[in-house]
Order: C-alpha cells, then sequence, then structure tokens
C-alpha cells in the first residue's frame, strides 16, 4: 500500500492545513476513505449510447494553455471536459483529457515542490 508518507509530493499539500497534527490527521481520514472506495466495473455501454459532456469553460480565452491554467485566478487548473471542448467520439476526448490532465496535473504541482535546501 501506498500513502502520503510515501509520496512527499502529496504529503507536502496538507501542510498547508492549520498544523502538522492537524494535516496528517486529515491525510489519513482521506487515504482511508478512498481505499475503501470500491468501483466495479460490468463493460461498457454500446458506442452509441457514449456520449461526451458539453460546455464548460470557454477555451478560446482566460487559459494559459502552457499550464492550463486560469489567467483570472491563478492556481485555478482546467483539464478535461471543464473545458468546452468537443471532438468526435473514438478516442479524441480521451485523448484531450489525458494530455489536458497531464499539462494540469503537472503545472499545479509545481507549487508544491520543494527544492532540497529551499
Amino acid at each position: 500500500r501506498f500513502g502520503p508518507k510515501e509520496y512527499p509530493l502529496a504529503h507536502q499539500q496538507w501542510l498547508r492545513f492549520e498544523s502538522p497534527e492537524t494535516s496528517l490527521e486529515l491525510a489519513r481520514a482521506v487515504w482511508s476513505q478512498l481505499q475503501g472506495h470500491e468501483i466495479v466495473v460490468r463493460g461498457r455501454r454500446e458506442n452509441k449510447l457514449e456520449f461526451v459532456t458539453a460546455g464548460g469553460v470557454d477555451w478560446r480565452e482566460g487559459i494559459n494553455w502552457d499550464r492550463m491554467e486560469s489567467t483570472t485566478v491563478p492556481g485555478v487548473h482546467f483539464a478535461g471536459e471543464v473545458l468546452d471542448v468537443d471532438g468526435i467520439t473514438g478516442g479524441f476526448n480521451f485523448q484531450g483529457c489525458w494530455t489536458t490532465g497531464y499539462v494540469a496535473g503537472c503545472a499545479a504541482a509545481e507549487e508544491f515542490v520543494v527544492e532540497p535546501g529551499g
């Protein structure tokens, strides 16, 4: 099993809460909930029943695409179907979600990374 202790990046974000003790309690509570959550996959629907979400954050303005970050509210990152981007069913939307999620995740993580000696 893995948790906050093994992943310093995940552990560092808890330091923002009140005290180290409170942070650790919160991290343990959330972690136990995540570990206890079971998802059962029973297959997939027919292709005609698959759909994408329409609407969302306007991609034409207010987004720094290099970081998938709001230009008006720094620190807020967008990915996937949160954006108002629709593609043809068949993997295009998945790729958009994966790519924007990766970019947004890396950019958001930069805030929590503590350089050695820093």
